[in-house]
């Protein structure tokens, strides 16, 4: 984990964006609950999980899309999401995920 922080704050540093608060934040999702959405305007929230997401899943903001595919599967890089983040969970899964991520407000 600390190898992927020190990959955020040197890429922020790139884009010259300052950090105000970085925490580990998760999303549960639950039975009979498909569609879900999280507001994540002024910040990023990097997926850290990806591989251990129902194939299917869909997660979508301002700024990324991205579809769990059978290649995602062992998928270890982050994917980053701002804005307005829609997650979509299959309806046939057995198991309902914990969606990770590091959440970074900017300055």
């Amino acid at each position: 984990m600390y190898d992927q922080l020190v990959f955020i704050h040197q890429q922020l540093k790139q884009r010259e964006v300052g950090i105000e608060l970085q925490r580990f934040t998760n999303v549960v999702t639950k039975p009979g609950v498909s569609y879900y959405e999280v507001p994540a305007y002024n910040e990023y929230l990097l997926l850290t999980n990806a591989s251990a997401l129902p194939i299917g899943t869909r997660i979508i903001s301002d700024t990324n899309s991205i579809e769990i595919a059978v290649s995602q599967k062992s998928l270890v890089a982050m994917e980053e999401f701002s804005g307005l983040i829609a997650i979509e969970i299959p309806n046939e899964v057995q198991e309902y995920p914990i969606l990770e991520f590091i959440q970074i407000v900017k300055e």
